[in-house]
């Protein structure tokens, strides 16, 4: 049994959307970290369909505390500022997620490029789902699609070049400049060539 749950505005972290990551296994797999407040609407939502997939799996008097269990809390397992007062999970894919843009249409590569990277916000449908495989049971959270959503504070430490480098920049070459030469060095001297 899996739960699916499409979940709105929550903060990507470890964004591997694009390209398929090797993870540990030595399998690749599209992924990214979820990250939202612990006052975002659909907490609830989340630890339900988490019980309701671990209850069905194994067994109606089973302990969450027993199982490992996708929903983390960013204030006793992280750091960092973004994860302060948010829960955090990881959602992963052996096929690459759809991605649409902010109009539902499907994502262009500018899209990707402005808006998939981490610290963004997305909409994420996720399928939450029960493991059994050698002595390690619980619940884990799988990514079927993604919604780009708004362009936020980056949490990758990157930069935009273009931000980092404006006030530097010069002026595109208009038609007719070769590269800083006057137009007069190529002025006609009266000879012409023959064929």
């Amino acid at each position: 049994m899996s739960t699916k749950v499409v979940i709105k505005d929550v903060i990507g972290s470890y964004v591997y959307l694009r390209e398929a990551r090797e993870n540990q296994n030595g399998e690749k797999d599209y992924s990214m970290q979820i990250i939202l407040p612990k006052d975002h609407p659909q907490v609830e939502q989340i630890k339900k369909a988490i019980t309701e997939v671990a209850k069905e799996h194994f067994g109606e008097k089973i302990k969450l505390s027993m199982l490992k269990i996708p929903l983390r809390d960013g204030d006793k397992e992280k750091d960092t500022p973004e994860y302060q007062n948010s829960y955090f999970f990881n959602a992963k894919s052996k096929k690459q997620p759809q991605i649409v843009n902010k109009y539902n249409e499907f994502a262009s590569e500018k899209d990707l490029d402005d808006y998939c990277y981490s610290g963004a916000t997305f909409c994420v449908s996720v399928n939450f789902y029960a493991f059994d495989k050698n002595g390690n049971r619980g619940v884990s959270a799988a990514l079927n699609a993604v919604m780009l959503r708004k362009q936020t504070e980056r949490i990758d430490g990157s930069v935009n070049a273009q931000a980092e480098f404006g006030e530097f920049a010069e002026k595109p070459a208009q038609g007719g400049d070769f590269g800083g030469l006057d137009d007069s060095e190529f002025a006609d001297d009266g000879e012409d060539i023959d064929f």
